[in-house]
């Protein structure tokens, strides 16, 4: 049961952070047009931002990112071992990545057609 409150928790704070810091503010959305992770969906999925709107796919990438985070540490916690924590982190992290990714990339591909 704490490892659900662990993630509820770390979700949340994570959520309420790029929330605060990314989509309510009007430069941390210029921010965000310009920085890798929208040229990422740009090159992978072919998305044209000009349709899709830009605080929509904010929100769902704040959605997503806080879940791969949220998850990556709730797994973690589990394992004493400070090197085992990092090699289960990074081996749990890059594939959550790729599939979370693909789901929204795909999703927003869907939608900009």
């Amino acid at each position: 049961m704490t490892y659900l409150y662990t993630f509820i928790f770390c979700f949340i704070i994570i959520y309420l952070f790029y929330f605060v810091i990314i989509i309510n503010r009007k430069k941390g959305l210029e921010t965000l047009k310009k920085g890798k992770q929208i040229e990422f969906f740009k090159k992978a999925y072919n998305l044209d931002f000009n349709k899709i709107n830009i605080k929509k796919f904010a929100n769902s990438l704040g959605l997503t990112n806080a879940f791969i985070m949220a998850l990556t540490i709730t797994i973690i916690e589990v394992f004493n071992n400070l090197i085992i924590k990092l090699l289960v982190g990074f081996v749990i992290l890059i594939p959550l990545m790729l599939i979370m990714y693909k789901l929204l990339g795909l999703m927003y591909k869907k939608e900009g057609k």
